[in-house]
């Protein structure tokens, strides 16, 4: 293959794969930075607003007790670090039911840069979800049972 159509080539796939980054929603990996906006306490979904847009975020790899004093404090803790302030979004994927799955981090200069799901999980205002595997480091694990060891919130009395 000649070098100009070498090139050619080249610069269809780039100018490809913009327009692509550009049209298609989050995929697993991905990370975007944006504000929360709102907080939903039953099930702690977030809404991202990313600038040109917002997305539904599930906080994934968390078990909330809905219906509970615990839900109302896991959505406090949630909205006192990320309502209307900065932070990055790492999509994970979608439920069955095509809800998105993520995970939100911090950028907040006083708190630091914390995932907010092990955080909630170190502070006892919810359980990890013993099924998800996308933590490294067993930091999910790590977190519940320093939590349980500080008998933290949901596991004050357990």
């Amino acid at each position: 293959m000649s070098l100009p159509k070498m090139l050619r080539t080249l610069k269809l796939g780039v100018l490809l794969a913009v327009l692509l980054s550009l049209v298609s929603p989050g995929l697993a990996g991905d990370s975007v930075d944006g504000t929360v906006i709102a907080v939903r306490q039953a099930d702690l979904v977030v809404t991202f607003d990313y600038g040109t847009g917002t997305y539904e975020i599930r906080i994934v790899g968390i078990d909330n007790p809905r219906d509970s004093d615990m839900a109302e404090k896991a959505a406090l803790f949630v909205s006192q670090r990320l309502l209307g302030k900065n932070c990055t979004l790492r999509f994970e994927g979608r439920t069955p039911e095509g809800e998105m799955n993520g995970r939100l981090f911090t950028d907040d200069p006083d708190y630091g840069i914390k995932d907010v799901g092990v955080e909630l999980v170190r502070n006892g205002l919810v359980s990890r979800q013993s099924s998800y595997v996308g933590y490294k480091y067993d930091e999910m694990k790590a977190a519940e049972d320093q939590a349980k060891e500080a008998r933290r919130g949901i596991w004050k009395t357990r």
